[in-house]
């Protein structure tokens, strides 16, 4: 049986939901001005990494998890942004040739 005693509050997770709600509704502003397509681009998936780093730190409790747990979760998103930079370079490059 458990004998510590959890108290459990509910600021964080409002905080963390406000600010998912803040950056959506800075996405959907963000998307109307004129940055070109590249600008919207890197707005956009700067935006969506902020917001998936926060539901991946407070609300699947990455925050709880063991240090070499969260240098792993590090590395796919590292191997994740790099498979994303070159799929968009050669996208960017082809009608170049």
């Amino acid at each position: 049986m458990n004998t510590k005693e959890q108290s459990f509050s509910p600021r964080g997770p409002v905080l963390v939901f406000s600010a998912l709600i803040v950056l959506t509704l800075a996405t959907v502003l963000l998307s109307g001005l004129d940055v070109g397509n590249t600008g919207a681009l890197l707005i956009a998936m700067s935006v969506a990494s902020v917001k998936a780093g926060l539901v991946l730190y407070f609300f699947m409790h990455l925050n709880h998890e063991p240090l070499i747990f969260k240098l792993f979760v590090a590395l796919a998103f590292v191997t994740l942004a790099t498979l994303f930079l070159l799929t968009f370079s050669d996208y960017a490059f082809r009608g170049i040739a």
